[in-house]
């Protein structure tokens, strides 16, 4: 991290944004979950999934772009399938409700999975899949986005970075989970502006159609480029057959233009899938497995210069447990856009 920081703990942080997105006409139980999705990825170290769009949410709602009182239509429910539509709702709070339908499922049928169209971002992929470890189920989730990336040899944005997310739960190991987009995720490159510290080559190209170092230009042209290369790219294209294709949403999210303009929807499509281990064999053998296979993972040979080997989530999971204790850092553009939100709303800002 560079520039300004000031620490905040986390419950004064929660308290107060509860209190933003309740005057913003949220329910309680809704601003708890919302707000719980962004703490949580500030706990994990991710800033730039964290209180940076909170703003942005809160900006949204009050621009009209996203319905502070969900309105979600089932437009199928059928055994182990079900859609919704999620009609520009606070994205994490039908991000919830449809993991939790999905879990449901695959209770009774040992896999339940639940498709959303016409919804708004759920920010932390992670979250959702978690929600079903922690109920003794395998979790994945899938989103398409607008679009950002070229194809392999291209340089206009043609399929978004396209996250995805997978938990498992373990015995005494912690919980694996998989969280990435297919290229650096956007918020990334503004929390690197926000700075002022350039970002590496490999992230964006610039306005010229060549790699740039620089944020704001990567920010000016859109285009960020695909990890791996081709392969990424075709895992981007994967998954938007997995949500907007399947689910009858816009395909690469028709118009959307992002976060920015706030007046404008997001139209993103999602993908939920619980996996009920239980019908595979029992819960207990399966974490057993998992810690087997984290413990040999972990137990590999290291290269010079290395001291430990982290497994996917692993390092969010470590960090939770220091910022519990000592404190979120805040940059103090973030807090201090955060402070002048909560007064307009007469809202008591955080204490710090």
């Amino acid at each position: 991290m560079s520039g300004t920081y000031t620490v905040v703990k986390p419950e004064p942080l929660r308290r107060t944004w509860v209190a933003v997105f309740q005057a913003l006409g949220l329910p309680r139980e809704d601003a708890d979950l919302l707000v719980d999705v962004h703490i949580d990825s500030e706990l994990r170290g991710e800033e730039s999934h964290g209180v940076h769009l909170l703003i942005v949410h809160a900006e949204k709602i009050k621009a009209g772009a996203i319905r502070p009182k969900p309105k979600v239509t089932v437009l199928m429910d059928r055994r182990a399938v079900a859609l919704f539509d999620a009609h520009h709702s606070v994205g994490q709070v039908v991000a919830a409700r449809a993991m939790r339908l999905a879990v449901s499922k695959a209770r009774s049928f040992g896999t339940g999975i639940v498709g959303i169209r016409n919804a708004h971002s759920y920010t932390s992929a992670k979250y959702y899949p978690l929600m079903a470890a922690a109920e003794g189920m395998i979790g994945i989730t899938y989103t398409n986005s607008r679009p950002m990336m070229p194809p392999h040899g291209g340089a206009s944005s043609i399929v978004g970075n396209n996250p995805m997310s997978i938990a498992a739960p373990a015995g005494k190991e912690p919980p694996f989970v998989l969280d990435m987009a297919c290229a650096t995720a956007k918020e990334k490159i503004w929390q690197a502006a926000d700075e002022g510290r350039p970002i590496p080559d490999s992230w964006a190209l610039g306005r010229d159609g060549r790699p740039t170092t620089d944020p704001k230009e990567a920010l000016a042209s859109g285009v960020l480029l695909p990890f791996g290369g081709y392969k990424a790219f075709g895992m981007a294209v994967a998954h938007e057959v997995l949500t907007g294709i399947l689910f009858g949403g816009d395909i690469f999210t028709g118009d959307a233009t992002g976060f920015r303009p706030y007046e404008t929807l997001m139209r993103v499509s999602q993908y939920f899938q619980a996996i009920n281990i239980e019908w595979f064999m029992p819960l207990e053998e399966f974490r057993t497995r998992m810690d087997v296979m984290i413990r040999a993972i972990k137990g590999s040979k290291l290269r010079p210069g290395v001291e430990r080997v982290y497994l996917p989530g692993e390092r969010g999971f470590l960090e939770m447990e220091l910022r519990r204790h000592r404190g979120i850092p805040i940059h103090e553009r973030a807090f201090a856009e955060m402070q002048k939100l909560a007064r307009e709303l007469n809202v008591a800002p955080v204490e710090v």
